[in-house]
This record gives structure tokens, C-alpha cells and sequence, in this order.
């Protein structure tokens, strides 16, 4: 139905050539006429509070405060699943994760070592007592024209543009945006499957590597990865499969477009497609998903000229980091019946840079998976695969993003909790009691920092209580509802306002909705629904809940596996075919360690098995 209303609308449409029409550039430039550079790439991360270096020019902030780690370890400690109480899916914080990386991206100065030191005898790092282990961080990209007065103090720059314009699908410079098209029929680039591009002189999975392809974040000695918009879209399986959406998305878009004007060039079917795939997603975030977490913006009375949309400092280290304590530990996957598939769930901490499960799920399960899962409540906890196991095992590459979180906002040089509150219109907190009615919760932050005004930013605002209308504390609230209103109407190009969209688009756009997306470019068929609450029975929910967990690590490997479950009796490992290759008795919470030097590369079953229960999972080979 919705796919042939679309084709209704766009034979209806006159079409104008987008030459005629104004366009975004790919770099944000001259959105805003007055000032060119608002919102381009490159362009400063702006500071709406205080100056906190401790030098006033670019020294860390707060380097007197408690080690990072050791408040990491007091009170962001998350040992239970700790599900939101506001019906909330997982797309939540999936969706929060793209949009975070359309706008907002701080490289690192890999000649500004910055380690946090780890506390001797800490459990997960230096178990051994050493005392000498470290964290890796590096200080943040800045304008090296900045930092060398208290006029001006440092200023980090972001790599991507500010606007919600879809950069994460078509890039924000001119050789990633030209490299992710076809040049036919205004398309991006697709591999086999509808997945995205990859990394090789095809795309295809099977191709030799093109040495031109744009960088990518991966983590790991993986050669072949997808290729997108953003640098981080191998991230999770939840992201890459958002990305993947709203490519397929442009390409279908794009034959809508072909098929109802047949004449026109390739330049105008691509333009119109990203031009309506970035309305899209910002209905989505604007209608959608800032409602569903509480926050309502101002009415839009339209362009403001004057209106800078610069990420905001505190914004991008501080309050929209909210998104790190709504993770859980497990990926759910879910076939098209909505149950397990055969392959069984992941866990976070082995689902990071690891396209490979796209490669051979698809996104369907991942989004089924999503839709039916509580998020986690935004709290002062975070789950341990991100606070000790991102990226690796502890003192194996493994981080705590907690601890990485508190010491960016030092070197990004935030003033204080409390100077934060005042600085965005806020009255000052007097007393821990007035942060938060958690009494062990209160006692922790007076032992840790002894006053209210030295409290690290983000600590301060995950402790606040949450308003009665929102998922958050009202200092987050203010910061996230400022920018995203910044971003709104200093956007000439904001859906709303652009002249090139005309109503009946217009009216079509504000009907859509990110289940309408999934149902056009997916196999999924969903009812008129919010994605962003669950969609599922509560006895359906309670009992994913009450699955057990079967660890794997490291998966991919080599030649060696770790595996762990909280049920023992028996583990067998079976080939693609089926085919029985190991078969060993596993205690409950024994790790037992598996050779698999001699498995060909691919993927093998692991089942564990009690008298009641049976659990499924896989990993991966690689070769070596």
C-alpha cells in the first residue's frame, strides 16, 4: 500500500531538475548564506558553557577530581539487565546512535596520548596488583589556531557536518559521497543481498580490496568491511542494519523517480532521492524519537538566519552520551517467525566490528530482534561490554567507556556539574540530596567528589532524577532539546522550510514513519506502529529475558576459542553441514578453551545442553 501511494504521489509531482532547485552541498557549506561554514565539515565544536581548562587555554579540566576509573567502578557498576520502565525498544538508542553519527564526529590526535592510569589491583584490568596499567586515549582533534590564549581557548573540530541531512548515508565529503555512487540512475552502491558496499573493486564480498575506498573504523585485523557515509557504520549490527535501511531506501526511491520521469539525468534522480531520504529522517527524529524520550521542541516558526547549528561541546561529550547506559549486553535475533533463530542471540562485547553478521543474517533479524527488546533504563550504570569489554578483553584492548566518557569531558575543558546547570539557565544543585533520592547513590558521589560543584558533567547528569515527562534528568533535557532546536532552525534546508519540497511531498513526508521505511525496503510487514516502543506480548519479552547466555570469546578467532555458559552438561560444535565436530562434557561457569587451529574458515554452531535446557550460539573462523 505504501510503496504504491509513493508512486502515486512521485507520478503527480511535477518534477523540476534539481539544477534549478537549491541543493545541500555534501560538506554543509553555504547552507547558511551569512555565514558559509555553519555546519560544514570541519567546522568548530562550539562552547555554550564556561571555559573549564585549567589553564583557561587548552590543560585538561578537573585533573584533581577522582581517577575515572575508580568512579567508573563505584557507581557504574551494572551486574543485572535493567530495563527502562517506559516501554522503550531498542531502536531507541540504535536510531540515537545514527543520528549521533550524522552529526558529530571528533577525531583523535594521535600525538596527544592522554592514559587514564587504572588502580592497582583493579578486577578487570590489573587483577594482579601491578599498578602500572593504563586505559589508552588519546586528546581530541582541535584547531591548532586555537588554545594559545584564554581569548580562544582550544576548540576541537568536527569531521562531518552538523545537519541532520543524511551524511551518514552519502558522506559529508565530495570523495566518499562519489565513491558510494553508481553514476546510473542516481544509485548508491549496493552489494549482493541489498547489504552495503564493500570495501573491494566491486563491492561484492568476494573481490579484490580497492585501494581507493574511503576509511573506515574497524577495530581488529579485518581487511573486508562495508563502506558508508560515516566511518563508524561497522560499529554494532544494529547500526550498520540503519545504514543499510536508508541506502535501500535512496535505491528504491530512485526507481520510483526513474519510472515516472524517464528522461531525466542521473545528477537529478540522486539529488531528489537524498533530498527526500534526509527529510525523512529528520520527521523521524523530530517527530518520532525526540517525542518518545520527552522532549518536545518549541513550535517551528521557521528559518532563523542567526541561529548557529555548531555541535554544542557539552552536547557531544557530555548529555547526548546519555545513549552509553541505554545498551544492553545481548543482540537479539529473530527469524521471520519471530523466534530465536537457529544461530542463537549475541553478546555486545563479540558483535563489535563484525559485519560479517550482516554478511550472513541480513538486517531483517537484527531489526526484529530490536523492536521485541527492552533497552536499558538511562541510569549511572553501564553494562560491562561497554565498561570492561569494548573492544576486547580487558588489558587486551578492551576499554571502559565510562571511565573514557569522564576524562573526555576534562580534556574537552567542561566547567563543573553545577556550572553546566548554570551556564544553560539552570538554578545550581546545593546538596546531593537534591540530585538524587538514591541514598547509596548520594554517598557514593559525596565520598568520590566531597562537593557539588566539582562533579564531573556526565556523572552529574546520568545521578539527576529523572522529570516526569522525559527518560532524563532536566539537565540533559535542557542541553539536548537546545541543540536539537539549534539544528532545526538554523537549517535552511530543514524539511519544513525547503522551498524545493513542495505540499503534497510535504504532507507525504510528514506521514512517514521509520516502520513504513522498514516495511518498503524489508521483508518485515509491520502494522502502524511505533518502533521505538516495544512491539511484542510481555510474557514474549519475559521469556527472551530469561534465556541463558553462552560466552565466546574471541569470535572471530584464529586458532583458539573461550567458551562459558551459565548451564552445563554437554557442548557440541558442528560445522555449516551439520556436521558433529567436537563433542566435550562443559561444567556451568567452567571456561573451556576449544583448538580450532585446523577448522576452515567459516561459521560453526556451538550447543549446550543440560537436561532441561538447550542454548545456541556460533563463532567465527577466520583465516589466519
Amino acid at each position: 500500500m505504501l510503496k504504491a501511494l509513493t508512486i502515486i504521489l512521485l507520478a503527480i509531482i511535477p518534477f523540476v531538475a534539481e539544477s534549478q532547485n537549491p541543493i545541500r552541498s555534501i560538506d554543509g557549506s553555504n547552507n547558511n548564506l551569512s555565514n558559509t561554514d555553519w555546519g560544514s565539515t570541519g567546522s568548530h565544536i562550539e562552547r555554550y558553557t564556561g571555559n573549564g581548562y585549567a589553564d583557561s587555554m587548552a590543560a585538561p579540566a578537573g585533573m584533581t577530581r577522582p581517577n575515572p576509573r575508580e568512579i567508573s567502578n563505584t557507581i557504574f557498576d551494572q551486574n543485572e539487565h535493567m530495563p527502562n520502565p517506559y516501554g522503550l525498544s531498542d531502536f531507541v538508542w540504535n536510531f540515537g546512535q545514527f543520528i549521533d553519527h550524522d552529526i558529530t564526529q571528533v577525531g583523535d590526535n594521535a600525538s596527544e596520548y592522554m592514559p587514564i592510569p587504572v588502580p592497582a589491583g583493579d578486577p578487570s584490568f590489573d587483577p594482579t596488583g601491578t599498578g602500572t596499567v593504563t586505559i589508552p586515549m588519546f586528546r581530541s582533534m582541535s584547531d591548532t589556531g586555537t588554545g594559545k590564549n584564554a581569548a580562544e581557548p582550544r576548540k576541537q573540530l568536527n569531521n562531518i557536518t552538523s545537519w541532520i541531512d543524511a551524511s551518514a548515508v552519502y558522506g559529508s565529503d565530495q570523495a566518499r559521497a562519489g565513491w558510494l555512487r553508481t553514476f546510473q540512475d542516481g544509485k548508491l552502491k549496493i552489494a549482493s543481498g541489498d547489504l552495503l558496499p564493500y570495501n573491494t573493486i566491486t563491492g561484492e564480498l568476494n573481490s579484490p580490496i580497492d585501494q581507493s575506498a574511503p576509511f573506515m573504523a574497524m577495530e581488529g585485523n579485518d581487511t573486508i568491511y562495508f563502506v558508508a557515509g560515516d566511518i563508524r557504520a561497522n560499529e554494532q549490527p544494529g547500526l550498520t542494519a540503519l545504514h543499510t535501511l536508508f541506502v535501500r531506501e535512496h535505491n528504491r526511491l530512485c526507481d520510483l523517480i526513474r519510472s515516472t520521469h524517464p528522461n531525466i539525468s542521473d545528477e537529478s534522480i540522486y539529488q531528489r532521492a537524498r533530498k527526500l531520504v534526509s527529510a525523512q529522517i529528520q520527521k523521524i527524529t523530530f517527530e518520532d524519537w525526540l517525542p518518545a524520550m520527552g522532549v518536545e521542541l518549541d513550535q517551528y516558526l521557521g528559518y532563523d538566519p542567526g541561529t548557529n547549528p555548531n555541535i554544542m561541546n557539552v552536547f557531544s561529550v557530555s548529555a547526548y552520551r546519555l545513549g552509553h547506559t541505554m545498551v544492553g549486553s545481548r543482540i537479539l535475533r529473530m527469524d521471520a517467525q519471530w523466534d530465536t533463530t537457529i544461530s542463537g542471540h549475541l553478546t555486545l562485547r563479540n558483535a563489535f566490528f563484525e559485519p560479517g553478521y550482516i554478511s550472513d543474517d541480513g538486517i531483517e533479524t537484527f531489526f526484529r530482534g530490536m523492536l521485541i527488546q527492552h533497552q536499558q533504563n538511562i541510569d549511572i550504570r553501564m553494562i560491562d561490554d561497554l565498561r570492561n569489554f569494548m573492544f576486547g578483553m580487558p588489558g587486551a584492548g578492551g576499554l571502559d567507556l565510562a571511565a573514557i566518557n569522564i576524562m573526555r569531558g576534562r580534556e574537552r575543558g567542561l566547567v563543573d556539574y553545577n556550572q553546566v546547570r548554570m551556564d544553560m539557565g539552570m538554578p545550581p544543585i546545593t546538596s546531593f540530596s537534591e540530585i538524587s533520592s538514591d541514598v547509596d547513590l548520594q554517598i557514593n558521589l559525596q565520598n568520590l567528589y566531597g562537593t557539588v560543584d566539582d562533579i564531573d558533567p556526565w556523572v552529574g547528569m546520568l545521578a539527576e532524577e529523572h522529570k516526569t515527562d522525559a527518560i532524563f534528568g532536566e539537565c540533559i533535557h535542557v542541553i539536548i532539546k537546545h541543540q536539537f532546536q539549534n539544528l532545526r532552525n538554523g537549517d535552511r534546508f530543514y524539511y519544513e522550510n525547503d522551498p524545493s519540497i513542495n505540499q503534497t511531498e510535504l504532507n507525504f513526508i510528514r506521514t512517514r514513519s521509520l516502520s513504513d521505511i522498514i516495511n518498503d525496503n524489508t521483508d518485515i510487514q509491520l502494522p502502524e506502529i511505533d518502533v521505538f516502543k516495544v512491539y511484542a506480548p510481555a510474557t514474549f519479552i519475559a521469556d527472551i529475558e530469561e534465556q541463558e547466555k553462552v560466552l565466546i570469546y574471541p569470535n572471530p578467532t584464529v586458532d583458539k576459542v573461550s567458551i562459558a555458559s551459565s548451564i552445563g552438561d554437554l557442548l557440541r560444535i558442528l560445522d555449516q553441514s551439520g556436521n558433529l565436530l567436537i563433542e566435550v562434557p562443559i561444567q556451568t561457569g567452567q571456561n573451556l578453551e576449544i583448538d580450532v587451529k585446523d577448522f576452515s574458515a567459516g561459521t560453526y554452531s556451538v550447543l549446550i545442553s543440560s537436561q532441561k535446557q538447550l542454548i545456541q550460539s556460533r563463532f567465527f573462523v577466520k583465516l589466519n
